[in-house]
């Protein structure tokens, strides 16, 4: 508790299984199946004593598609969530290419969720690369002037 306030955890709703499509369903069950079939390859086959999720019993799609619905979360980058574009005339864009949200004033959003694709490698070094240029719009815009090195 701060200041007599309580702290208040984000309650976050991906949306997960709400396409009307049933996209998410369709990749995670073909997502298993992939699975299964690796694990049945060598070196694998001699590895795996046993499946353990979800579990041999569950083979069909719509077994597969529940068990997916019951356990899926997200636990490592969500990304992609405030769109950097132009703020004028993409209708969705919220970030625009100097990090500034659409229509708040003093906020810049410098994370993953400016992301349009997830990058190759760990999205870590990205997000601090856009940290970094966060620091120098913020700084430049307060008047700050990069010295030139010495040589």
């Amino acid at each position: 508790m701060i200041s007599g306030l309580r702290a208040l955890n984000p309650a976050l709703d991906f949306g997960y299984f709400t396409d009307p499509e049933g996209h998410d369903a369709a990749t995670i069950v073909a997502g298993l199946k992939t699975a299964r079939q690796i694990a049945q390859q060598a070196p694998f086959k001699e590895w795996i004593k046993r499946e353990v999720a979800p579990a041999p019993e569950i083979q069909t799609d719509e077994e597969l598609s529940e068990y997916c619905r019951r356990v899926a979360h997200t636990v490592y980058h969500p990304a992609g969530t405030t769109k950097m574009g132009d703020i004028v005339q993409d209708k969705m864009a919220v970030v625009d290419p100097e990090l500034k949200v659409r229509c708040l004033k003093g906020l810049r959003i410098a994370d993953a969720g400016i992301f349009s694709d997830m990058p190759s490698v760990n999205p870590m070094l990205t997000v601090l690369a856009i940290g970094e240029r966060a620091a120098e719009l913020v700084v430049a815009e307060a008047g700050w002037k990069p010295s030139k090195p010495n040589l």
